[in-house]
């Protein structure tokens, strides 16, 4: 069986939603308003239909400041059930390996 990954699930439009904003074209002029950022309304099309391959930070930046929130209320995070980021975390500060045995 193939390793599961997390997943990570863009929720600019849950965002959008829950600030009253409804369309593209409504982000791209608060985006301009209240950010002072410069986007073209297709791209800003595509980050709201679309979970974008990569983010720049400039661009998390001005949503984070036109939507009054951070980027842990854009990203959503997926874990599977056999996969423990605290476990990993752990495991590295030890300078174990995730295939070391775990001395309890």
């Amino acid at each position: 069986m193939g390793r599961q990954q997390v997943q990570i699930e863009w929720r600019l439009r849950k965002v959008m939603a829950t600030r009253d904003v409804w369309t593209a074209t409504a982000l791209r002029e608060l985006l301009i308003e209240r950010a002072g950022f410069e986007i073209s309304l297709q791209s800003v099309s595509d980050l709201v239909k679309k979970q974008p391959v990569q983010v720049k930070v400039a661009t998390l930046e001005a949503l984070c400041t036109t939507l009054q929130c951070t980027p842990n209320e854009l990203f959503g995070i997926d874990i599977p059930h056999d996969v423990s980021l605290a476990e990993l975390d752990d495991t590295k500060s030890r300078g174990e390996t995730r295939s070391s045995p775990r001395s309890r």
